[in-house]
């Protein structure tokens, strides 16, 4: 558990003389002497920058008090850190000292308060080093608003966080207006932490004020921190979901600040400056302090050793061993059994002391393995193959040399033979290597290993930029005010059917303040399908979003240019992403579409990957130019230069596909991750594609004009699976 706390160093070079003099250090009394204190204070992570002499410490008590048989006597009180004079004449004996900064408020946003004492002693003609620790004593509660607040509660939102009885006028209360943290002091009894939100605003054109109450029993600890999480989103059918989280883990911060001087480490005969080569051997690292050692860490390759410092440690099977001369002197020496756990390439070395008094120095050693493992490159991202590349010092040595590898988290090693490429390095093929995936590899001479495991963590795959749904802009270059989810159209990538609605007044694909659960975000994509029109004149239109470009709008129709180019290294394994929504029963129909009022509507998602060398154009007038997510051959612009036709036509294929649809028979209120695997075709298989093509829409014969009004999709967070 982390600890919130101030800490005080009072150093007293002590002798006392009951009477303090003008200048006490010019007289030194037999039986009596000086005492000076100097006071030094960490700033809390929670309490912002406080200035020295602002709060707490204008509004603190500090009192020294003498041990007597019959309890303590106060001796000196000071109400401000200010107040101490630089040097105090104390008697020999046992002392006391008690702190206490901040306010005594039973509730505030700004003035925490502290407590902490220590017993002490004063001897004869000596210093005495004096640690108060100071702690927090407030219980802390965090009303912590997101973004979808602010947002619908435009006019004003507040919360009352209240322990015990909330009428009652006298008991603990702040109200919240910004996310903050508040310090209560609570009597015993106060056991139940009561919350009220109220918040006024607009919804869909109305008025919307709402008041949310709740409670929790607890058991409340200084220094803890409780903490509330607000968030508003409406649901599908228009209702009210008010998400209140209550978080009751300790937040507690330990910052001490120990005048003392810390470890010194040094290399034993070279600059730890300096990279050393390494090759046998072993190498020492001296390493001494003022107060007694405790402790010594040797961080390298991804693994941490404790060596205790409290006597001699033997070399063990890490290769660790500890010379010991005495408690503030001692010989740390890394030997071949630990360089053997580190692979081909440079390393770090980290070393941290930790003496008695928690005094801590940490120093890095940098060290060159000069023979092992050295990773893995992949050359050939879609076929998934790769190389395995090791350093051999002295080739003239090596036998029988190869490397074997795996997944990180396996067991089973693959051993392949290995080729000198050039002085010094080995490389042999790997194959089923992955995106995003981490691979271990170790060099042998036969069947005996030489060093430590390399490891390699492979990149991703490409992904399609906003796909998370966060950016939006509108383009009137169309149509005025189309919504479309990209940052602009320069380097779009998404865009929508708003263009044909807008010129109606509709976007029929929206951004709404309502993310999937754990989204780093704030938004999503509504794909809402609706009857567009003005003047009784007008189309059904489907909620769509589509890697492409929307091109022009012709009457009533539309041309779309279907698909970007991508840059395909990994081979795509699934289409991933959040979706909540609902799918209607059809009425509107077109006869072309081949459905009928009360048909279901279908809702989809669907990813090709398309052999061709430009997008596919759509003319929603010319069924012809049409698209399914079945097909596997495909028309396509050769040359595409924007104009709004279907000119240039080239034929390809689809090398494969995947393909998400939901009727009428199934409903997701709620929101949801779906994965969708790739179906790679065997006729293809070979080949790679260079563009894609991804479209969802809440109604799956939109081009036909054919759906339901009663559609909507909800997508979040679509991402391409490798």
């Amino acid at each position: 558990m982390k600890r919130l706390a101030r800490h005080i160093l009072l150093a007293a070079a002590a002798l006392l003389i009951c009477a303090c003099t003008d200048n006490p250090a010019d007289e030194i009394r037999p039986g009596g002497g000086a005492a000076t204190f100097s006071i030094a204070t960490t700033r809390s992570r929670t309490g912002g920058e406080a200035a020295e002499e602002e709060y707490p410490w204008n509004c603190c008590a500090i009192r020294i008090y003498k041990k007597t048989e019959e309890g303590r006597e106060l001796i000196r009180r000071y109400n401000k850190r200010s107040e101490m004079p630089a040097s105090l004449w104390l008697l020999a004996g046992d002392y006391a000292i008690a702190v206490e900064a901040g306010s005594s408020a039973e509730a505030s946003f700004t003035e925490p308060t502290y407590k902490g004492e220590a017993d002490f002693e004063i001897t004869d003609g000596r210093t005495t080093m004096v640690e108060v620790e100071c702690r927090i004593v407030n219980t802390m509660v965090k009303v912590v608003y997101d973004a979808t607040i602010a947002a619908t509660f435009k006019e004003s939102y507040s919360t009352e966080a209240v322990f015990s009885d909330p009428k009652n006028p006298k008991a603990p209360r702040l109200t919240y207006t910004q996310s903050a943290t508040g310090y209560f002091m609570l009597p015993a009894e106060a056991t139940t932490l009561n919350w009220t939100f109220r918040g006024k605003g607009e919804k869909n054109g109305q008025p919307l004020e709402l008041e949310k109450t709740g409670s929790k029993e607890l058991t409340p600890e200084p220094g803890v921190r409780y903490e509330l999480k607000l968030k508003y989103s409406a649901d599908l059918g228009g209702a009210l979901d008010f998400t209140l989280a209550l978080d009751e883990n300790p937040d507690e911060v330990d910052d001490p600040i120990i005048f003392v001087p810390t470890p010194q480490i040094a290399g034993e005969g070279f600059d730890m400056t300096q990279t050393q080569d390494y090759l046998s051997g072993a190498q020492s690292y001296r390493i001494t302090s003022i107060a007694d050692m405790a402790t010594i860490a040797v961080q390298a390759g991804g693994q941490t050793f404790t060596v205790p410092a409290t006597g001699a440690y033997p070399e063990d099977t890490n290769g660790i061993a500890l010379a010991y001369t005495n408690s503030t002197e001692m010989r740390l020496t890394l030997g071949e059994a630990f360089f053997s756990l580190l692979p081909a390439g440079e390393h770090t070395v980290t070393l941290t002391a930790t003496d008695a008094d928690e005094g801590e120095s940490t120093k890095e050693s940098k060290i060159r393995m000069l023979q092992g493992a050295a990773g893995l490159v992949p050359t050939d991202c879609w076929n998934a193959r790769g190389r395995l590349e090791a350093q051999v010092h002295d080739p003239a040595t090596a036998h029988d040399v190869k490397i074997r590898y795996r997944r990180a988290g396996t067991t089973e090693w693959t051993v392949v033979e290995a080729a000198a490429a050039e002085a010094g390095k080995y490389v042999a093929d790997a194959a089923d290597i992955q995106a995003n995936t981490t691979y271990e590899s170790q060099l042998l001479f036969g069947e005996e290993t030489v060093n430590g495991i390399a490891r390699t963590t492979t990149d991703d795959g490409t992904q399609i930029p906003n796909s998370d749904y966060e950016q939006w802009s509108k383009d009137s270059s169309i149509s005025k005010d189309a919504l479309i989810p990209s940052p602009s159209t320069v380097g779009q990538w998404w865009d929508t059917g708003n263009h044909g609605s807008a010129t109606l007044g509709v976007n029929v694909t929206s951004n709404v303040n309502d993310p999937r659960p754990g989204s780093a975000g704030t938004t999503a994509a509504k794909l809402q399908s609706q009857k567009v029109q003005m003047l009784g004149i007008g189309k059904f239109a489907a909620g769509n979003l589509f890697v492409g470009r929307y091109l022009g709008t012709n009457g009533t129709n539309g041309v779309i240019a279907f698909s970007k180019p991508f840059d395909f290294t990994y081979r795509p394994k699934k289409l991933r992403f959040w979706y909540k929504g609902n799918t209607g029963t059809i009425d509107n129909a077109e006869s072309a579409s081949g459905k009928n009022k009360g048909d279901s509507d279908i809702s989809t998602v669907y990813l090709c990957l398309c052999a061709t060398t430009g997008p596919h154009i759509t003319n929603t007038a010319d069924a012809g130019t049409f698209f399914a997510s079945t097909d596997r051959t495909i028309k396509y612009c050769t040359n595409f230069t924007g104009d709004k036709g279907n000119t240039n036509d080239a034929e390809g294929h689809v090398i494969g596909a995947a393909v998400w649809e939901k009727d009428n028979s199934y409903q997701q209120s709620e929101w949801k991750q779906f994965e969708v695997d790739v179906e790679y075709y065997p006729e293809y298989e070979g080949e790679r594609p260079a563009y894609l093509l991804l479209i969802a829409s809440a109604s799956k014969y939109g081009d036909y004009f054919t759906g339901s009004t009663q559609s909507v999709m909800y997508l979040d967070d679509l991402e391409i699976v490798y």
